[in-house]
């Protein structure tokens, strides 16, 4: 190590462990205590406690042992981890405005260059202006929903189903294509070829890979020291700038090359409708918008919400797998609504198909994509039931221990989808819906939540309507679902059969394609 990075790093821990010894004193001087947690070890803190993979069940456990609210420290940084909907809902939703920040998310922002992304900013002006066009293109109200984008949805589904049909064995890259089908037609006005390589999935793809590959915020060194981003990447044990480098190369382009192909398709006058087009020709409340902001915007929307659509449909196929009596009641209900006349599901069947809806629940409650969600920050010290919560302390809802609350959903390691029904098939509304922390609290609930939730629904009640889902006969019996670890969790690949429920459906989902 030469002298000039051998200064760098020892003016870093210096300027650290004074942050430390301020930190430490600022914080203990409140009359009230920190959260309870794990016993922290000198300035280093709860360094060696943290997990280095599926931490969400790690956390989930100390909830259990130190209660709802608990907390951690590595060196400056506290961290606050949410393991109830009670907690998170008084803090984030009912406090947002003091917990609605970001915090300083090093390794993927800074280096792996995800810093354009609406859901990592920090909270300000900036962040606002995305979050404002978004809502206007993805509204939450039920009637412009259906003339924003049901049509898109409509036949990416119908695609989906004539994929399933074609080669069931790749349903794990149908489900890619699926969902990228639905957003692009919508942020950019593409139609994806009929296969999961094409290019644009491809792209998506490998920037949602990197981000499963980077892990969860605070995995790294760097995100708990920061200074560490100084460190040249040929220094031993600087492995984490190398890959940062490597997966930044997938960081920009499903924003930048989607969006320059649109460009040229006005330019060429073959441009469809899309949130790209809009901008570009239309700017925003009477005013041109930034190209980083329309290049944020259009970028955002088209993978912001991909791979965890891809992962709770991911999630129902193997949960319909182990659990047939569920799916072959579900396909009763469906075959009873939809009558001899044999068709498709369409989202006005929804209100009619209660069972459907409740496997959608149970499937966001037993696994949901994203286990801790994004991390908050509190901007300013507060106070909650007798506690202290330091400014800019990190605070994580995690997900996993809300949505197997026992309080709230017993036998919670269970897949029982009718917890969700009344005693008469309805929907029972008195039962905490599971999408609420799935899609986040307060002002950074995810605006896309509408757009991601009508997708999974009607590609659940058209796969169940069509196909019948079971073990791979010579396969070894999945017993279990087994989840890669990663900022965005999921099933690892299983195999599965997936065979249609008739020749009828056959000759429905070919004919319904052909005149797509």
């Amino acid at each position: 190590m030469d002298s000039a990075t051998l200064g760098a790093v020892s003016v870093a821990l210096a300027f650290t462990f004074g942050l430390a010894v301020y930190n430490w004193r600022r914080t203990s001087v409140s009359a009230l205590p920190l959260p309870p947690g794990p016993p922290a070890r000198g300035l280093l803190g709860n360094l060696t406690d943290v997990p280095t993979s599926h931490e969400w069940k790690t956390y989930a456990e100390w909830g259990l042992k130190y209660g709802p609210v608990s907390h951690f420290r590595i060196l400056t940084r506290h961290v606050v981890i949410l393991n109830t909907l009670e907690a998170a809902v008084d803090l984030l939703d009912k406090r947002s405005g003091n917990y609605s920040d970001r915090p300083q998310f090093t390794m993927m922002c800074e280096l792996m260059g995800w810093n354009w992304n609406m859901g990592l900013m920090p909270y300000g002006e900036y962040w606002r202006t995305h979050r404002k066009i978004i809502q206007h293109f993805l509204p939450s109200h039920p009637d412009a929903r259906a003339e924003k984008y049901h049509e898109s949805q409509t036949r990416a589904t119908m695609h989906f189903l004539r994929a399933l049909l074609d080669t069931p064995a790749q349903f794990y890259d149908h489900v890619r294509r699926l969902t990228a089908a639905g957003i692009l037609a919508v942020s950019h006005g593409r139609e994806l070829g009929p296969t999961a390589d094409d290019p644009w999935v491809v792209m998506a793809d490998e920037a949602a890979d990197s981000l499963v590959a980077a892990g969860f915020p605070g995995s790294w060194a760097v995100d708990w020291l920061p200074l560490l981003k100084y460190v040249p990447a040929w220094i031993p044990g600087a492995s984490f700038k190398r890959k940062a480098n490597e997966w930044r190369k997938t960081a920009f382009r499903p924003r930048d090359l989607p969006f320059d192909w649109v460009e040229n398709e006005l330019i060429s006058g073959r441009a469809v409708h899309s949130v790209a087009a809009d901008l570009i020709q239309n700017g925003f409340g009477g005013k041109a918008v930034p190209g980083d902001v329309m290049r944020n915007v259009t970028g955002i929307i088209h993978i912001g919400g991909a791979d965890t659509t891809v992962s709770v449909l991911h999630s129902f196929m193997a949960l319909m797998v182990l659990n047939p009596d569920a799916q072959r009641r579900a396909q009763e209900q469906i075959d009873a609504v939809l009558g001899p006349d044999l068709r498709l599901p369409t989202f006005d069947d929804r209100v009619s198909l209660p069972l459907v809806e409740a496997i959608v629940l149970e499937t966001f409650r037993m696994y949901p994509p994203g286990p801790l969600g994004v991390a908050h920050r509190s901007m300013k010290a507060d106070q909650y039931k007798g506690i202290y919560i330091p400014a800019g302390t990190t605070i994580l809802a995690n997900s996993w221990a809300i949505l197997r609350d026992e309080t709230s959903y017993p036998d919670p390691h269970s897949f029982k989808p009718e917890r969700f029904l009344a005693a008469d098939g309805s929907l029972d509304r008195t039962i905490p819906d599971p999408r609420i922390p799935v899609f986040g609290f307060g002002r950074r609930v995810c605006p896309g939540k509408h757009f991601a939730d009508d997708a999974v629904w009607l590609a659940v009640a058209s796969t169940l309507a069509c196909f019948t889902i079971r073990h791979k006969e010579g396969d070894d019996r999945m017993s279990d679902i087994k989840l890669r670890s990663g900022f965005i969790t999921g099933p690892e690949r299983f195999n599965c059969s997936i065979t249609p429920r008739s020749n009828a459906v056959k000759r429905l989902i070919v004919s319904a394609t052909d005149h797509a």
